[in-house]
């Protein structure tokens, strides 16, 4: 049997000594999206990278605004269909331009945040017509 040489066990090593360090991990988002949602999540990061992140955080864990990520946020929009997300952001985001974002960009930072929180989307691409028809998980 062969020895494996140092330098190959060193990222190992480092990656153990993250989670002993307790260093949090990503939300891991679900499987591989199609491709109509590919497209929209990528377009959604853009746009919250561009609009909500300067509030939000480059991690959705809130800076001067309330996170968007982790336990509490995925507990009340689990329950919710992503309608009532959708609604708050294009009612009220970005805070200090309210409205400025179009429809097709509250859609994509919509599906971006159910997808980085591990939240169900419809199949295909988020749509007007599809913000009732995700399934809310139990």
């Amino acid at each position: 049997m062969r020895r494996a040489p140092a330098l190959l066990l060193l990222p190992l090593l480092a990656s153990l000594s993250a989670v002993a360090a307790g260093t949090p991990s990503p939300i891991t988002p679900p499987a591989v999206p199609t491709p109509a949602q590919a497209g929209q999540l990528q377009r959604g990061e853009t746009t919250y990278f561009l609009a909500c992140a300067i509030c939000h955080g480059d991690r959705l864990e809130g800076v001067s605004a309330p996170e968007l990520g982790g336990g509490d946020f995925r507990a009340l929009y689990r329950a919710l269909p992503p309608r009532a997300l959708h609604d708050l952001i294009r009612d009220t985001m970005p805070y200090d331009r309210r409205g400025t974002l179009s429809p097709q960009e509250v859609l994509d930072v919509t599906a971006y945040l159910l997808r980085e929180n591990d939240l169900p989307l419809p199949e295909g691409a988020l749509s007007a017509d599809t913000l009732d028809h995700a399934a809310p998980t139990p």
